[in-house]
């Protein structure tokens, strides 16, 4: 990051982090789209651990407020919220009252480590991070994990007999969350070692179907003999579920920061691998001058996606950084720096995990 992260924070801050009520959200559209759909979870998430890991408490206050505004009757997170006509916000379209499991799970792991740094928050003390986390630890296993597999479902929406409740997504694979539940949530401290050896079981799975890249599908679906394994059509986004997508994007930098915390190197292979498949689109380059990191590959490492995009190319830089591999760190870190038009997604992803890169859970 060629902007120190100050001057990178503070822009971010400025672009994304908006109040509303007593509170404040994570803007996450563009405002030139004009559109009511103002912040989802996954956002809140983002923005709750860049700011605990700034320790900018009262941003982090606002956040938390914001938070407990909009959990839904199963204690997690609506995940989406739009702008009525009254100017007031509303649950969004499409499932907005349900959860979408990386914003709770991001949202719980700041709430534990604001805990440990702040102890309370509020101007009285009012607001008590690690039991609102301790119970959302608990909202998070009892209705967005499959309780036999210990494998994340998509949300909370997902009911046995479902199709969606044989789906697991990658994106949800936030290992250091689950490390830090496994640490701090002692009630289920047993729960949340399965979790994390189930995910790293059917990471390590995924490597058998295409071993030259090491990249993982959108979303994997249980099979009958018990494994995850990549669905092989749209079964919940796009015709590109079965992919490298906007939702696997995010697993160098998930599983590269479990392994920065953990050193645990069952899952050293699988960085490997996708570390070595990226150093080659580097050196290959694109002739286009555009980042040779595309935004989209089939598993077997063929783009389809003729552009490139921060979400894409953050985490891999973050993986680089976890690897030590310096080299492929400063090509990549130079078409980020060079990136004029970052938005949000990829714009908090870069920006949370340079901060975990640097800053100790």
């Amino acid at each position: 990051m060629g902007r120190s992260v100050e001057e990178a924070y503070v822009q971010w801050r400025s672009k994304y982090l908006r109040a509303y009520g007593d509170g404040y959200y994570v803007y996450y559209k563009e405002p030139k789209e004009n559109l009511a759909e103002m912040t989802v979870s996954e956002a809140h998430g983002y923005g709750m651990l860049i700011s605990v890991l700034k320790r900018n408490q009262a941003d982090f206050d606002g956040l938390f407020r914001y938070f407990l505004q909009w959990r839904n009757t199963k204690g997690l997170m609506q995940w989406q919220q739009k702008k009525a006509h009254s100017g007031g916000f509303v649950c969004g379209d499409e499932g907005g009252e349900n959860c979408a499991t990386d914003g709770d799970v991001d949202i719980a792991t700041a709430l534990f480590i604001a805990a440990k740094v702040w102890g309370r928050g509020g101007a009285q003390g009012e607001l008590d991070y690690r039991s609102t986390a301790e119970q959302l630890a608990g909202c998070i296993w009892n209705h967005c994990f499959n309780h036999t597999t210990y494998m994340p479902l998509v949300g909370d929406w997902a009911d046995p007999g479902d199709e969606a409740y044989a789906l697991t997504r990658p994106s949800d694979f936030i290992l250091s969350g689950y490390l830090m539940f496994y640490y701090e949530d002692h009630a289920r401290k047993e729960i949340w070692a399965n979790v994390i050896n189930a995910i790293i079981n059917t990471c390590q799975h995924q490597l058998q179907f295409n071993p030259q890249t090491g990249l993982i599908a959108d979303f994997l679906t249980l099979t009958s003999h018990n494994t995850y394994d990549p669905v092989h059509k749209e079964v919940l986004e796009s015709k590109h579920d079965k992919d490298y997508n906007w939702n696997s994007c995010r697993v160098p930098w998930r599983l590269g920061h479990y392994y920065m915390l953990s050193k645990d190197d069952r899952i050293r292979l699988l960085l490997e691998t996708e570390g070595k498949f990226f150093a080659d689109q580097l050196a290959r380059g694109a002739g286009d001058g555009e980042c040779p990191i595309r935004a989209g590959y089939h598993l077997n490492g063929k783009p389809y996606a003729d552009y490139s995009d921060l979400a894409f190319t953050a985490p891999v830089s973050f993986l680089f950084w976890v690897l030590g591999w310096h080299q492929q760190l400063d090509q990549v870190m130079r078409y980020i720096d060079n990136d004029s038009n970052p938005t949000y997604f990829g714009e908090s992803i870069a920006m949370l995990g340079f901060l975990q890169a640097h800053v100790p859970y």
